[in-house]
């Protein structure tokens, strides 16, 4: 019996050996896809996503941001560019080991990538970053924890659409993307909420003199000249004030449209507008925003 079991334990003991470094290789990150699978809908959905992101990276709400990165990247797990994102917000909340691992996660899923030779960079800068800051009797091992990527690494399966992704085509979330409208639509609506106004009061003076010309002479017949100019000059402003009016409310409704339909300024080619349920672990809400 005890000759069967000791081999038993070997082969097990073996396995265990083989399989802990295995699975301590396993990326967190979602695997990676081609872009022709992911739906126009879960592309849309992972923008919104990305974008609170974005919101809580710039608040320097680092672990909200990386959290909902990664719920975007698992949405449109074809968007390799936003690994970088996730680095930054790593390396912005002090965490250089794993803005390095974000980055070589990102050249072994993008080897040919245009922006190889800057993710490099930075990988070699947070290295020596670690290594200035590592104790001195764990350097070592702190040197072989963060390894760049080799670059003989087989090229994944979705490299070139990856590549083309980085490079800024749709669907891959640019790292900044300022929000701010033009001033145009407010600018035209002010000037028509000025004009409905100047109007209004025109068209209530004039009929004010009407009427007081009526009152004076209201046979409106041989009327005395002040009393027929007051008259006339009320009818005058009281159609004036209808011109003014008018041309004011068209004004204000053209800045209304012009402010819905106005693409941020550095939106690309064929965005638009849209209004997404957005659903990530520990939230639920509804974006409005513009789609890649």
């Amino acid at each position: 019996m005890r000759s069967i079991c000791k081999p038993l334990l070997i082969v097990a003991f073996l396995g265990t050996v083989v399989a802990v470094p295995a699975l301590a290789q396993t990326s967190s990150y979602p695997p990676a896809c081609d872009a022709s699978k992911v739906s126009k809908s879960d592309v849309d959905r992972a923008h919104a996503v990305y974008l609170s992101g974005k919101q809580f990276l710039d608040e320097s709400n680092y672990d909200k941001a990386i959290s909902y990165f990664n719920d975007a990247y698992s949405i449109d797990c074809s968007v390799h560019a936003i690994l970088p994102i996730i680095a930054t917000a790593y390396e912005r909340k002090g965490d250089k080991t794993e803005a390095v691992r974000a980055l070589e996660e990102y050249l072994r899923r993008v080897p040919n990538a245009a922006d190889r030779e800057h993710v490099e960079r930075r990988i070699k800068n947070l290295n020596d970053q670690l290594a200035h800051e590592a104790p001195p009797a764990s350097a070592a091992s702190s040197a072989t924890a963060v390894v760049p990527a080799p670059a003989s690494t087989p090229p994944d399966a979705s490299a070139a659409p990856a590549a083309s992704l980085a490079a800024g085509s749709p669907g891959a979330p640019p790292e900044e993307q300022p929000r701010r409208g033009s001033a145009g639509p407010w600018i035209v609506g002010g000037l028509g909420a000025a004009a409905v106004i100047g109007g209004v009061v025109l068209y209530v003076v004039g009929s004010g003199d009407i009427s007081t010309a009526v009152s004076a002479c209201p046979s409106r017949s041989d009327c005395a000249p002040s009393v027929a100019s007051q008259g006339n000059d009320g009818r005058t402003l009281k159609t004036v004030g209808v011109v003014v009016g008018s041309v004011g409310i068209g004004a204000v409704a053209a800045g209304l449209v012009w402010l819905l339909v106005e693409k941020p300024a550095s939106s690309p080619a064929g965005s638009g507008r849209f209004v997404s349920p957005v659903l990530a672990p520990g939230y639920a809400g509804v974006v409005v925003g513009s789609s890649l």
